[in-house]
């Protein structure tokens, strides 16, 4: 069992952390299939799906322009289904057991937020009962900074008070949350769900302190003798 005598903060991120966003994610892919084969592009669903897994073990920041790119030809044609996609974040749902995860964790930490997301961040929070639990909002709309950059990281860390060796980061990404979080001095857990958990290892750089299937195996991990 990890040592956590000395963590004050659990920072999260947002994102396929604490917000499913499958549903979402799967509608604008579906959006894209439809609007690929109006216009006479014989598209397949998993095909994109396999695309978008596959651009997560290669690094890809942007899985749909790769996408558009990979199975529209024309120019014009990419460029009409692009301005057609909307991500429809009213999609998105708080994974089931994030209510009561935070709010057992609350007892025992402060809880931050260190995420890229559009604006609005506090009001969803809100709306999906959640953001009584945060102290701290360091997202990048609101910041003007985004993850992988370390600033967002300074900027949740000096909001917080907290020093980076007394905090956690919680993500699914590699890329943006693990090791900008480690270059920061912070301690890692991945959690591996969405298309995050495709992204391979690539050196030791990039493996978190501790790696979890899903919110609730935070609990033993970071809450002392948890049954």
């Amino acid at each position: 069992m990890p040592d956590v005598s000395g963590l004050k903060w659990l920072f999260f991120d947002v994102g396929d952390t604490l917000v499913d966003e499958w549903e979402p994610v799967d509608d604008i892919i579906g959006q894209f299939v439809r609007e690929a084969c109006a216009l006479g592009y014989p598209v397949e669903i998993e095909a994109v799906r396999e695309l978008f897994a596959s651009c997560y073990r290669k690094y890809e920041q942007w899985p749909m322009r790769v996408a558009i790119s990979t199975f529209i030809e024309d120019e014009g044609h990419r460029k009409q289904i692009q301005d057609k996609l909307k991500f429809q974040k009213d999609l998105e749902r708080p994974f089931p057991s994030a209510d009561s995860v935070l709010q057992k964790l609350s007892r025992y930490y402060r809880i931050g937020i260190i995420a890229n997301q559009s604006l609005g961040t506090e009001e969803r929070l809100e709306s999906y009962g959640l953001r009584k639990y945060v102290d701290v909002l360091a997202c990048s709309a609101e910041e003007g900074v985004s993850k992988p950059d370390p600033e967002l990281y300074a900027v949740a860390l000096k909001q917080a008070g907290c020093e980076p060796e007394e905090a956690v980061m919680v993500g699914d990404r590699i890329d943006n949350d693990i090791i900008p979080a480690r270059k920061m001095g912070m301690h890692t857990i991945r959690i591996m769900q969405g298309y995050g958990r495709f992204q391979p290892e690539l050196s030791d750089d990039d493996r978190a302190d501790w790696t979890v299937d899903s919110l609730d195996q935070l609990l033993p991990l970071l809450i002392p003798n948890q049954n």
